[in-house]
């Protein structure tokens, strides 16, 4: 699923029984909001690396949305 913020995420009952729900608050997910910028910019080669590297050190074979994100923030 990604990266999720824990404040982002509540645990409600179910009316039917005690079993935990998990509920996303407003906002939803990084990918259901639209790019505020409405433009993409490239990585550069050195952050490219820094995400393939990330990636591999989480036992991926190539970086994801999150990965690339946290390099372009940076």
């Amino acid at each position: 699923m990604g990266a999720i913020n824990p404040a982002k995420i509540k645990t409600i009952r179910k009316k039917d029984g005690n079993e935990p729900v998990k509920v996303y608050k407003k906002g939803g997910e990084v990918w259901d909001k639209p790019n505020p910028k409405k433009k993409s910019t490239l990585l550069s080669p050195a952050k490219k690396s820094a995400a393939k590297a990330a990636a591999k050190a989480a036992g991926r074979p190539y970086p994801n949305l999150i990965d690339n994100m946290r390099m372009a923030r940076k």
